[in-house]
């Protein structure tokens, strides 16, 4: 992840955890998404930023680059690392599951980037990867809206298909997605029931195991 996306988000820190309060039903919608795959265990997130997802799935750790978003993950009781996802402080096989939401978006080297992620994820262990179908309307709404912001500007949008296809290039098993944020953007009124696969809907939260 290079400097110049760092410091966006170093800035914008407190308008970027104030999005989740005024989008409280998209936001619990993805919540209960995650529930249906994050195991118990000790994990991480990666790229954990403000601490919201991690601190309502009980995901021990969090890692992120930028320092004053740790800052406030560590007030949700998130055990923080300050540390780029491409090179993870950690030993071989630490965790029982890794967990990165909206976040292989921002990375140079996707595949790099997971496979790194795998090496502190113990064999049968469980990766779950979030991201914002690009062939959704959500995806297509975020795409335009890319333009001018200063958060997904920085983005590279991937569909489901094309993460399933990195996936194939490392010692993964996919095994299921579920989806919601089925209503069209910007926002929805109600929490949503999660729905199995892809395709459908805007969130897209795939489970894979590590084979090796």
């Amino acid at each position: 992840m290079s400097r110049e996306k760092i410091r966006i988000y170093d800035k914008t820190w407190m308008e970027y955890d104030e999005w989740y309060d005024s989008h409280q039903a998209l936001y619990q919608s993805q919540i209960k998404v995650l529930k249906k795959i994050v195991p118990s265990g000790l994990g991480i997130e990666i790229g954990v930023g403000t601490g919201r997802f991690a601190s309502l799935l009980s995901v021990q750790f969090g890692l992120d680059p930028s320092l004053n978003m740790l800052k406030l993950a560590k007030q949700r009781k998130v055990k923080v690392v300050r540390s780029f996802g491409e090179s993870l402080p950690f030993k071989n096989e630490s965790f029982n599951f890794v967990l990165i939401v909206y976040t292989i978006e921002l990375v140079d080297d996707p595949l790099s980037f997971l496979k790194e992620a795998l090496r502190t994820l113990k064999r049968k262990g469980v990766l779950i990867l979030g991201i914002l179908d690009k062939n959704s309307s959500w995806g297509k709404f975020y795409m335009q809206k890319a333009v001018q912001s200063k958060y997904y500007k920085t983005f590279h949008f991937f569909s489901p298909e094309e993460i399933l296809k990195i996936f194939k290039k490392l010692p993964l098993v996919f095994k299921v997605a579920f989806q919601t944020q089925f209503c069209p953007p910007p926002d929805i009124k109600d929490i949503e029931k999660p729905k199995k696969g892809f395709g459908q809907g805007g969130f897209v939260v795939l489970k894979a195991i590590k084979t090796q």
